[in-house]
């Protein structure tokens, strides 16, 4: 089992931290989609009874997270082109539209944040890429966005943006982006910068729909490959 180093050893072992430790290794893809995860030998990992494990799959598989199949056993979600598709999309909606209200919403604290953030990403982008740069890089994206949409004014249209961004699917773009990808990824953050800062929300809109619509499509090729190599 992929995540059978995961350990609470310096958290109290709450069902919530139980639950929280689990869905971060997925995320992380400690565990592989389509991987059959065991009750027993993960609560023996994690220290703790089998009972919080049983609660967390529940959770997890309710979000998407798992699939849990009767008499089977609970496994890791594959993502689906179908599946790619639809998150895509919702986010190609829902993401510019905050975007465009954040603009006249967000501090000068927070531009000063996203500047930075863009800025790191960019220095990131220069090094030799490998686990220790792309998790640098996956943090700086996921940071910047989350400040960016958080100002919109809408917690609930957020709150819903950030449950379908938690999926692996958004680490595994990452891992798989060229480049060229990371390069483009970094002059668009940068231009939403001057985007916010002109107090342009046509502007800094059309830029997120882009960069999610880029992404997509980088996401849809390489799942199309891996399926044909699979056939």
């Amino acid at each position: 089992m992929c995540g059978s180093s995961l350990n609470l050893d310096t958290l109290p072992k709450s069902d919530d931290h139980v639950y929280a430790a689990i869905k971060q290794a997925i995320a992380t893809m400690q565990y592989a989609p389509g991987e059959f995860i065991r009750e027993e030998q993960l609560a023996r990992a994690l220290g703790v009874s089998r009972t919080p494990v049983r609660e967390a799959f529940r959770r997890l598989g309710a979000e998407g997270w798992l699939e849990i199949k009767r008499n089977q056993g609970v496994r890791v979600t594959t993502w689906s082109i179908q599946d790619v598709e639809e998150i895509f999309e919702a986010r190609a909606l829902i993401e510019p539209y905050l975007v465009g209200r954040a603009v006249a919403r967000i501090s000068a604290d927070n531009l000063t944040q996203l500047k930075a953030l863009a800025l790191e990403m960019q220095r990131v982008v220069r090094l030799e890429q490998d686990h220790a740069t792309l998790d640098l890089w996956f943090e700086a994206n996921r940071e910047f966005h989350q400040i960016l949409t958080s100002a919109c004014g809408n917690a609930r249209l957020n709150q819903l943006l950030n449950l379908m961004k938690e999926v692996p699917l958004i680490k595994w773009t990452f891992n798989n982006y060229k480049d060229s990808d990371r390069e483009l990824s970094v002059l668009q953050h940068l231009e939403m910068v001057d985007a916010i800062e002109q107090r342009d929300a046509a502007w800094a809109e059309a830029i997120m729909r882009s960069h999610i619509l880029r992404a997509h499509r980088s996401v849809i090729s390489k799942l199309k490959l891996a399926t044909e190599l699979a056939n």
